[in-house]
């Protein structure tokens, strides 16, 4: 061999084994050696996991990968603009080769747009390839259906054929929407309260409508030796009359003591006026989110900080700028993000866009909270009250406070520039989607579930990525 063997007489054992301790880039050079080799790049070990991102740059590597991998890939994350109509008939084509499979464990979707803005025909083939994809693959363990509102208002059949194929196996299932228009909207009989069939599910995700009482029992009412729900994530939009009690909370809790609860307001004015009926002391929240809700309830912040003070990591408040920052009036009484600084410990990210935020309080939240891995605000948001006499330049004032708080938190940190803020906190007519869809669906990625589990330090059995 030294003396220039047959590279390509290799036993494939041996080839196998070459191509297993190297890294993506170097298998690819690899495979450059001659034909045989090339034909080790795409062994099925290789490629379980496979991102395919339907847009302009990633469209020909998709579609060659989907050529040589869709008929064994394991878990399949699409994304693609969901306003246009190419790249959702290409995500139909995509779905009705994964459909051919049969061993797809994972199928997320990742829209571009919580809508669909395209002709019927392309969206009627993506509705019946996703239906194929759930109705051919007879082990799904987590489906994603990217917080579309078509996709769930047509999502009954789905639910349908994943208790029929898939109940004992489902782990993941997220079926949540994003409704721009909140106030008025149809709401699909879709059959959420059937939940309980799936007896190995740990992670769901849906809107608020459909978080019923029956359903609540359901999720209280886990069957012996079933695994305890570990995520759960709730979108709000319009809320009337029905509210659910702390102790329908407390029973959940009782059944799934390691479920964290996400919290998502999104267009939701609605919501947000009813939230301090929504929230209950119960609730295991972790994450609070708000985006374009046109408020900010100083009561309500007041009440996060108070009932989960030991659970709360996260709060995220996206609103749109009229003329100026939108203002909160606390009538004389400590700021409600100072108060949530000193009194949630895990406080981990705080992300304001669109808010007035005095200086003072971000030095206090600073101080108050040094281990914040995130303290996100935009220069534009930040005011100086007439007692801040002693600055003169506003440069001079902006690198003060940066320094100020650069100091407490031991690391150098800065206001976010103006255009690092998604334009819909500045322009009224500008997509809001891109301010919010990527947090959404980052709640509804599959290595979300493994994570909080692996945090959780449970001991239920959860599926693991090869």
């Amino acid at each position: 061999m030294a003396a220039g063997g047959d590279w390509a007489s290799l036993p494939s054992v041996v080839l196998e084994h070459i191509f297993s301790k190297l890294s993506l880039r170097d298998r690819t050079s690899a495979s450059s050696t001659c034909r045989r080799w090339r034909e080790y790049l795409f062994l099925p070990q290789f490629w379980p996991v496979i991102n395919f991102n339907l847009n302009f740059k990633g469209r020909q590597r998709s579609r060659f990968l989907s050529a040589k991998c869709s008929k064994f890939v394991k878990e399949a994350t699409i994304e693609f603009n969901s306003t246009r109509d190419s790249e959702v008939w290409g995500c139909a084509r995509l779905l009705d080769l994964l459909s051919r499979n049969g061993q797809v464990e994972c199928i997320c979707l990742r829209p571009s747009n919580s809508y669909f803005d395209g002709d019927k025909d392309s969206l009627e083939s993506f509705l019946e390839s996703l239906r194929q994809a759930v109705r051919r693959n007879r082990k799904l363990l987590h489906l994603s259906l990217g917080c579309a509102e078509v996709v769930l208002v047509n999502s009954r059949d789905m639910l349908n054929l994943l208790i029929e194929y898939h109940a004992p196996y489902l782990q993941s299932l997220h079926l949540t929407s994003v409704k721009e228009d909140s106030s008025s909207y149809d709401l699909p009989h879709i059959g959420f309260d059937n939940i309980s069939v799936f007896s190995n599910l740990q992670a769901l995700s849906l809107d608020y409508d459909f978080l019923t009482p029956k359903l609540m029992s359901s999720l209280a009412e886990r069957q012996l030796g079933c695994p305890p729900l570990i995520n759960l994530c709730i979108h709000v939009h319009r809320v009337g009359q029905r509210h659910l009690t702390d102790s329908m909370w407390k029973a959940v809790m009782a059944s799934n003591p390691q479920l964290e609860l996400t919290l998502n307001l999104v267009h939701s004015a609605d919501g947000l006026h009813a939230l301090l009926d929504i929230l209950k002391p119960s609730m295991p929240l972790v994450h609070f989110r708000q985006y374009f809700c046109g408020d900010v309830r100083v009561a309500s912040l007041n009440a996060l900080g108070l009932h989960y003070h030991s659970t709360l990591r996260s709060l995220t408040i996206v609103e749109a700028i009229d003329l100026q920052p939108m203002n909160y009036d606390t009538h004389n009484a400590e700021d409600p993000f100072v108060m949530l600084a000193w009194r949630c410990n895990r406080l981990e990210a705080l992300k304001l866009y669109g808010v007035s935020v005095d200086q003072k309080n971000l030095v206090a939240i600073a101080r108050l909270r040094p281990e914040l891995c995130e303290l996100l605000v935009p220069s534009c948001c930040v005011f100086w009250s007439e007692d801040d006499e002693d600055y003169y330049d506003s440069d001079e004032a902006l690198y003060d406070l940066q320094y100020k708080v650069s100091e407490s938190f031991g690391r150098s940190w800065h206001l976010l520039p103006e255009f690092c803020v998604p334009p819909a906190v500045f322009y009224h007519d500008a997509d809001a989607d891109n301010a919010y869809m990527a947090d959404l669906l980052a709640d509804q990625a599959w290595g979300v579930l493994s994570q909080s589990f692996q945090q959780s330090n449970g001991k239920s059995q959860v599926y693991c990525r090869e």
